[in-house]
């Protein structure tokens, strides 16, 4: 189930088509359903009452809202938060996985967000422009990711006509730490020494 807050399901489904990601399919099988509609149409109490509702009659086992942020024109900070930990709960207590779009720009950092719900995200992935050899590239990485052991290095991606393209970084999980500890401890000893 997909919650749009900033898109039409048209623009979403010709947005995906464009780099070879068909979703008409899963549609005309009864896999994926949209619910879109703007921030200000109604309260935040209303968006949550029709969120539960959709869920409900869906009974999907993913949910997207995108963006979330986008629900600030809403409501206020405080109560989106609100809003948001209360959908995050009755997602968890149904078993379903969420997957949350939130729009950072650069008033804030980027390992934070406007509507202060990363701490209950157990996985938070971080996209962003890297500029590198003379060009901006995207990259994306692991910010965190609770219980199991992830990459710290941020990989290029691209967005082709073939759908997503990730371009690894060539080093395992968990490398870019193990170096960093072995520099430090390195350096402990030189300078012990001296």
């Amino acid at each position: 189930m997909y919650f749009a807050f900033e898109e039409s399901p048209q623009q979403i489904l010709r947005n995906a088509r464009s780099i070879g990601i068909d979703l008409g399919p899963a549609m005309e099988r009864g896999l994926l359903a949209f619910h879109a509609e703007r921030p200000r149409l109604c309260g935040l109490e209303m968006h949550l009452a029709r969120m539960h509702r959709d869920i409900a009659n869906f009974s999907p086992r993913v949910v997207i809202v995108d963006p979330v942020t986008s629900l600030t024109q809403a409501g206020g900070s405080d109560d989106v938060t609100s809003m948001l930990l209360r959908l995050i709960d009755f997602l968890k207590m149904q078993g379903i996985t969420a997957l949350f779009t939130s729009l950072t720009g650069g008033a804030i950092g980027a390992e934070a967000t406007d509507v202060g719900v990363s701490s209950l995200m157990d996985t938070w992935l971080l996209l962003r422009h890297v500029e590198s050899d003379g060009e901006r590239r995207r990259g994306l990485y692991i910010l965190k990711s609770r219980g199991m052991a992830h990459s710290n290095a941020i990989h290029e991606f691209m967005l082709t006509d073939h759908g997503i393209r990730l371009r690894p970084s060539g080093r395992p999980p968990g490398t870019e730490r193990a170096r960093s500890r072995r520099g430090r401890k390195a350096n402990g000893r030189t300078e012990a020494r001296q």
